[in-house]
């Protein structure tokens, strides 16, 4: 899109959209076990992770151990789980072995944890004629503290059958017996055992201490950071992407977000927004502005639901049965303040309603 260069502008924006690359990851619950409830291999392959494996042990207590081979990168400061991060190191993972197959997952993972035990998980599938199907985790619903609205969908999710299937979990001499869903997919009985290739993970509002400053045609369009922004004729930002489809993670404003700078002193604006990712709408709610001065009050809040669609029947009543699968994304806000000046600052936070 091209504009006359007078109509360019310089625009103060408080929000960030981010797409986070995965290859691949694996959730194993557990029954049983005093210590813990899951585990959970990812696997990346991008320049933003590295390359290699990352395997999260979820505790009892709520608090997620963190294990990476060397050549992935771990940023703990955007790192948001649980009630908060227990065992936190770079480590050897020999076997790091996850792909999927025409009869299902093949997994084989091992290394050494902070305890000086040996972690161990083997699951293999044999089963055939099997159909994912989308699903939004449900990461978020157990962050306490959340330091990003963090969204993880998957487009083709399956769930590891009973029948024909190897698990093998160990902690030092300990045993881990798989978790089972009272649920017959496909007439199958199931495990706890998730898996998904490719799952597109969007981030909104990380820690950032800074606005965005963008300089912009209007009407046009700018990338900064990694993000694609649109601007209308009034300079107000109607859109946000990240990446490119069908990986790809979009946020519409309606009406579009305004320019701080344009904001009159005891000023205000107000809208609605939505997200989606791979062209589904996930979530959305509703945007506040308010000026005082040199300071712009800033509230995003998380107003709908996700709302699934293509579900098999049994996961359409599960979801609906254990209701926070569908719920807990409305239960986030983030309100922030920017200091307006010659070099504008900004100060934020996600709380949990």
């Amino acid at each position: 899109m091209t504009a006359d260069p007078c109509s360019r502008r310089r625009l103060v924006m408080p929000i960030r959209l981010g797409i986070d690359p995965m290859e691949g990851l694996l959730a194993a619950d557990f029954k049983g076990d005093p210590e813990f409830e899951g585990i959970e291999p990812q696997v990346f392959d991008d320049t933003i992770n590295g390359k290699g494996m990352r395997v999260l042990r979820y505790r009892k207590n709520g608090k997620v151990d963190v294990y990476w081979q060397p050549g992935v990168r771990v940023d703990r400061s955007t790192f948001t789980v649980g009630s908060g991060i227990g065992d936190f190191e770079e480590t050897m993972i020999k076997p790091a072995h996850f792909e999927i197959t025409a009869q299902g997952v093949d997994l084989n993972v091992a290394f050494t944890d902070a305890q000086g035990r040996k972690v161990q998980l083997r699951v293999r599938e044999d089963a055939s004629g099997k159909n994912g199907f989308p699903m939004l985790a449900p990461v978020g619903a157990d962050i306490r503290n959340p330091h990003q609205l963090f969204l993880v969908y998957m487009k083709g999710i399956d769930l590891v059958r009973r029948t024909g299937s190897l698990v093998d979990g160990r902690i030092g001499d300990r045993i881990l017996r798989p978790a089972s869903l009272p649920i017959l997919l496909d007439w199958q009985r199931v495990l706890f055992i998730r898996y998904a290739s490719k799952p597109v993970i969007g981030t909104l509002n990380p820690p950032m201490g800074k606005p965005l400053i963008i300089e912009i045609a209007a009407p046009g369009s700018a990338q900064v950071d990694g993000m694609m922004i649109a601007a209308d004729e009034k300079g107000s930002i109607t859109s946000i992407s990240a990446g490119l489809e069908p990986c790809h993670v979009g946020l519409d404003f309606s009406p579009g977000f305004p320019d701080l700078l344009e904001i009159p002193d005891g000023g205000s604006a107000a809208g609605r927004w939505t997200i989606h990712i791979s062209g589904v709408n996930i979530t959305g709610g509703s945007y506040c502005v308010s000026r005082e001065g040199d300071r712009a009050a800033v509230e995003l809040d998380v107003t709908e639901q996700w709302k699934p669609s293509g579900l098999p029947l049994c996961m359409e009543i599960f979801t609906r049965v254990i209701s926070m699968f569908r719920t807990w994304p409305a239960t986030y806000r983030w309100r922030g303040i920017v200091e307006l000046g010659a070099e504008p600052v900004m100060s934020g936070a996600w709380e949990r309603k």
